[in-house]
């Protein structure tokens, strides 16, 4: 059995006037209509008017087809990132690193999209030793249920988006300290909704 292809689609509104009911939210919502399950995961950034959606798919021409209709309504910019599963980077680094089989869900409404990149102002043997610290305590909090959190690595580059949901009696800033985040590496925090 192949494995699934895996794309982040991005779409931000780019102008909406108003007129015959041409208002952000509106193409917000035509936007997630196209989408509708196609996507594993389909949110809205909180406070921009911007769409992210996860697909896994046997055929990138689903992709494609939502892009084609998305960009048709003519109101969008969208850009689609190829993406592999964190584990498929894990096999890169040999037999020695921790192997794990992952859950890959998200059942929380509200969640934190993260970027984890290599910053020039590091050098890669830094990079990776932080990523290897901050692995293991993700993958340690997440066998211990402590956490839920998908990770996906953009293809062909040294970057990861994270997707993780808090509990209910945590605030934002308590549960990334479950990360030991390293603000060398994590950038780009933004909160979003499923939608």
């Amino acid at each position: 059995m192949s494995e699934l292809l895996q794309f982040l689609l991005s779409m931000e509104i780019k102008e909406a006037n108003g007129e015959n009911g041409d208002t952000v939210e509106s193409k917000i919502n035509g936007a997630s209509y196209v989408i509708g399950d196609k996507a594993k995961y389909k949110f809205r950034v909180i406070g921009e008017a911007k769409i992210i959606a996860i697909f896994e798919v046997k055929n990138y021409s689903v992709v494609n087809m939502v892009t084609s209709e998305i960009i048709s309504m003519g109101f969008c910019n969208v850009t689609c990132t190829p993406l592999t599963h964190f584990e498929s980077w894990q096999k890169l680094f040999g037999p020695s690193s921790f192997q794990y089989n992952l859950p890959h869900t998200l059942s929380g409404n509200d969640v934190l999209w993260f970027e984890v990149a290599y910053d020039h102002g590091i050098s890669s043997e830094k990079f990776e030793i932080l990523w290897e610290r901050g692995t293991q305590s993700m993958i340690h909090q997440l066998t211990k249920g402590r956490i839920e959190i998908e990770i996906f690595k953009v293809l062909g580059e040294r970057r990861l988006y994270g997707f993780t949901c808090k509990k209910p009696y945590e605030d934002w800033e308590t549960h990334l300290w479950n990360f030991q985040a390293e603000d060398k590496i994590y950038k780009n925090a933004k909160l979003v909704t499923e939608i």
